[in-house]
């Protein structure tokens, strides 16, 4: 049931329709498919309801996906939750090592290592052991750059934030830039 507004909001999505336009096509609150698809407050949803909702955004044809989309969601929260990515990326640029270069000290192709780097690819922590060794650290060398708080100082803000920026919804990320713009200090 913790999947269901994740999948509800895939859905109302595909059918192109606002949160405002799906609650009154499902007939629920705004607020009430809110948090339904964010998994947060007091609002719940039955297996029943899940169906009825599924059936009235036409996503029944969708069904075989569920699996998938709720796959892809975690693992690109693992993803962000570690920035495994962005630690390679730090360590690779600080030896002055090209992605090409990088790719074939590892043993894998330049296109896995930046999937791996823009945190598109999760990977198990035999490969990231191997990748650690190849560019001559330690495992304890990654844990402290990726947990440390302290040494995780050192992976430039930018390389952490290039990997989030993937995960925000495109009608999201107007929203972002418009708050930083006006965050930031006028020039005059």
């Amino acid at each position: 049931m913790d999947n269901y507004g994740l999948i509800l909001k895939h859905l109302r999505k595909l059918s192109g329709l606002s949160l405002h336009n799906a609650a009154k096509k499902i007939g629920k609150s705004v607020g009430w498919l809110s948090e339904i698809e964010n998994n947060k407050g007091l609002a719940r949803i039955t297996e029943r309801e899940f169906q009825r909702i599924v059936e009235c955004l036409d996503g029944t044809k969708h069904r075989p996906m569920f699996r998938t989309w709720v796959a892809n969601f975690k693992n690109r929260e693992r993803a962000i939750k570690t920035f495994d990515g962005a630690v390679f990326k730090f360590i690779r640029k600080k030896q002055n090592c090209t992605l090409a270069n990088a790719a074939s000290q590892i043993g894998i192709s330049k296109g896995q290592l930046s999937k791996i780097e823009s945190g598109h690819k999760i990977i198990s922590v035999s490969e990231r052991g191997k990748i650690m060794q190849a560019y001559g650290y330690t495992p304890s060398s990654f844990k402290n750059l990726a947990t440390d708080p302290v040494r995780s100082k050192a992976v430039p803000a930018r390389y952490k934030l290039n990997i989030l920026i993937k995960t925000i919804p495109d009608d999201r990320i107007d929203a972002v830039i418009n708050f930083i713009q006006e965050s930031s200090p006028k020039k005059t």
